[in-house]
């Protein structure tokens, strides 16, 4: 058994040296860690350059976060597949933990955790068990029928078997907000999950919606995220699953709380990953 951690980054010099110290600091002996500069232009290069032979560090042109976690995927030569954001922070034994769940359990093909969610601009933090009700949830076994609804899976919370992760194809690099979403409903047609309730991993959310839309007041922005559900409706009605999902994933980032866009969503990613895998166009008929 081998772990390799990916970690894209862009810009992020200021959060990245305490995730890299958290990864190194694991208590999991030899995991190999991997980042990916995604085109930084701050003094990203200069933290990365700090760790020496500790990493390995891949720098490409800016392509976007769904890009830079692939490129991490194909470099990394660990059995199981772990994921941490430039701006997070894992706990020591988050990775053994993780790694002892999957080796007492060969049909898990993913396991994940709990994680606590701070809010850097208010500080105020919640766990994501509680941000996402998992007391009334299917937490293990096949999650699609639960993931179907929307996601409650952060993603720093996985480690993954990596012949899982070729198997569902990783991250769609089409895509520019949900791609972990996307994937773990792939995963979870193809893989059971198991759940620890130990919370391994901090995730600092430092980013906050575009001040145009936020500025537009709650109003303003449920319009908008109608607007892109009644398109998302009717790309769905005519089978263009690509235009779908990418209405509705820009409706969920707006307004990230819905009840009838989440799995909508998840039906066109899942109907767009069907056709692919059948060797048909993504989109529907011309």
């Amino acid at each position: 058994m081998s772990v390799s951690l990916v970690i894209a980054t862009f810009n992020h010099a200021r959060f990245l040296g305490d995730a890299l110290d958290s990864a190194v600091g694991q208590t999991l002996r030899d995991v190999e860690i991997v980042v990916v500069d995604d085109g930084s232009t701050d003094d990203t290069p200069a933290v990365l350059a700090r760790y020496g032979g500790r990493i390995r560090a891949i720098r490409q042109p800016n392509r976007g976060l769904a890009a830079a976690r692939n490129a991490g995927l194909a470099a990394a030569r660990g059995t199981y597949v772990s994921f941490l954001d430039a701006d997070d922070v894992m706990m020591p034994s988050k990775l053994a933990e993780q790694a002892a769940i999957l080796d007492r359990a060969p049909t898990a093909g993913w396991a994940y955790c709990d994680v606590l969610i701070e809010t850097v601009a208010t500080g105020g933090s919640m766990r994501a068990s509680e941000r996402f009700g998992y007391g009334a949830r299917m937490l293990e076994g096949w999650l699609f029928p639960e993931l179907i609804h929307g996601n409650f899976i952060p993603a720093i919370a996985p480690l993954v078997r990596r012949t899982v992760l070729d198997a569902a194809g990783g991250f769609d690099e089409r895509l520019t907000a949900l791609e972990d979403w996307d994937l773990w409903l792939r995963l979870s047609l193809i893989a059971e999950a198991r759940y620890s309730p130990a919370v391994l991993v901090l995730d600092k959310l430092c980013h906050a919606r575009p001040a145009a839309v936020e500025g537009l007041g709650a109003a303003g922005r449920r319009i908008i995220a109608d607007t892109h559900n009644w398109l998302g409706k009717e790309a769905y009605a005519r089978g263009d699953w690509t235009e779908a999902r990418r209405r509705f994933a820009a409706s969920l980032v707006t307004v990230p709380w819905q009840r009838q866009a989440p799995m909508l969503l998840g039906l066109s990613l899942v109907r767009s990953g069907t056709r692919a895998l059948a060797g048909e166009p993504a989109s529907g008929p011309r």
